[in-house]
């Protein structure tokens, strides 16, 4: 079952697009990792995935049922209160929808006319049904148990804490509220080896889909089913494991490499030919005249790979 699905997806912030006629769809179950360079675009594209941000053309569609948790990379300003009520205000629907479901009882319990009575029942029927589909009745058992798993009281202020500790309450926050859709970019970032092994467990077991970014290899490893190269603005999908994957893409590379040195030699031949100067202005030469012009359309729109990071 498809999640999440985005058609051409296009984003510019200079001379060259960030992201180029993208196109990305995650299924149930999937585990995908978006690799890329540094400076690619990946935090800009999970941000447009998960609605934080807007593409300049393009769609998204995201199915009724569909509920999108997203980590950021770094820690959001203006975030205050204790570390249950952080984790908590991450769910807000879900702890709205328990209170209105308390309410509604107390309600019952007096004294109402039939018709009052078969409205109040009415209104606890469909949240009930609501707080089901979220799995939202342990909910705050289930945030507590997950805080002091990574040793963070849930009483803390959440302002006073160091910054990796901070991170550590969102992401707790990401995975408490029950989604379909996982987006986490670099979720190892200021753990220690036991929460990264209860993270990994916690993602392996998890039922819905995943996309991540992540520098550690091993957590890529572990769970990736599926690599996607977001590369000079263009996306590419590559199934299966991380090895294969760098194979793969080698021989991408070097294949593009091969192809544009053949491109380059004829252009070059050609740049010589036309200097030749009354040859080229004979009519008879004029196509190649007007094809040359186009092989140097196609070189000054060549976007080259940058850095080694």
């Amino acid at each position: 079952m498809e999640l999440l699905r985005a058609s051409n997806l296009n984003l510019s912030f200079g001379a060259g697009p960030i992201l180029d006629a993208v196109d990305f769809g995650i299924n149930q179950g999937e585990r995908v990792c978006l690799v890329g360079r540094n400076g690619e675009g990946k935090s800009t594209l999970m941000k447009i995935l998960a609605g934080q941000i807007e593409a300049d053309s393009g769609t998204i569609f995201r199915p009724f049922e569909t509920r999108i948790a997203y980590l950021p990379q770094a820690v959001p300003e203006g975030v205050h209160g204790t570390n249950y009520d952080v984790v908590m205000a991450g769910v807000e629907d879900a702890a709205d929808l328990l209170a209105e479901f308390d309410e509604l009882s107390l309600q019952m319990a007096d004294d109402l006319s039939p018709a009052e009575s078969e409205t109040k029942m009415a209104r606890m029927q469909t949240v009930q049904e609501q707080i089901d589909a979220l799995g939202a009745w342990d909910l705050s058992h289930r945030v507590i148990a997950q805080l002091s798993r990574l040793d963070l009281a849930p009483d803390s202020r959440f302002e006073e804490m160091s910054g990796g500790m901070k991170r550590q309450v969102l992401l707790i926050r990401s995975l408490v509220s029950n989604p379909s859709v996982l987006i986490l970019d670099e979720p190892t970032n200021h753990l220690d080896t036991n929460a990264i092994d209860w993270l990994e467990k916690f993602i392996l077991d998890f039922d819905g889909a995943v996309l991540f970014v992540t520098h550690d290899r091993m957590l890529l490893r572990n769970l990736a089913t599926r690599i996607i190269d977001l590369d000079r603005g263009k996306l590419t999908s590559w199934p299966g494991e991380f090895e294969r994957y760098q194979k793969m893409k080698q021989e991408a590379l070097e294949s593009e490499s091969k192809s544009w040195s053949e491109f380059d030699k004829n252009l070059a031949k050609e740049e010589v030919w036309i200097r030749q100067g009354i040859k080229a202005r004979r009519t008879r030469n004029e196509g190649r005249v007007r094809a040359l012009k186009k092989l140097r359309e196609e070189r000054k729109e060549r976007r080259n790979r940058v850095g080694k990071a």
